[in-house]
């Protein structure tokens, strides 16, 4: 299990979380038809909550992360990882999956399948 203090995204650049600010960590795979229609609600996620650090876990490669960025227009990194790695590594349980992260812990883990479910209560979260 991680201690959520770094991760790299898919063009080699480091990303260090000590700045305090609440972190989301969302995963999707582009073979689950769930997680590419969450995609657009992303960026939707980010105009409520700008100041959230957010990071995306994707099994794309680097031609798609680059075209996922262009046509979401995201500012936020793209950090690959296969299915089976975040299993491992994170304990995600399905696709699409966030992990909301304060103080460097897990305080939320859930499947996004039904994302209206958790969106409330996430805005909360990371506005206190």
């Amino acid at each position: 299990m991680t201690d959520f203090a770094s991760v790299v995204d898919f063009e080699g650049n480091e990303i260090r979380f000590n700045d305090g600010r609440p972190q989301l960590f969302l995963f999707v795979s582009l073979f689950c038809n769930h997680c590419v229609e969450f995609l657009p609600q992303i960026s939707v996620l980010r105009s409520k909550i700008p100041e959230m650090g957010l990071v995306l876990f994707c099994n794309g490669d680097e031609e798609e992360h680059r075209d996922l960025k262009a046509y979401f227009h995201w500012d936020f990194p793209i950090v690959y990882l296969e299915p089976e790695d975040a299993t491992l590594t994170y304990d995600v349980e399905s696709f699409p999956y966030m992990i909301l992260v304060k103080n460097r812990q897990k305080v939320l883990g859930a499947s996004l399948t039904e994302w209206e479910k958790y969106e409330d209560r996430l805005v909360s979260e990371c506005l206190v």
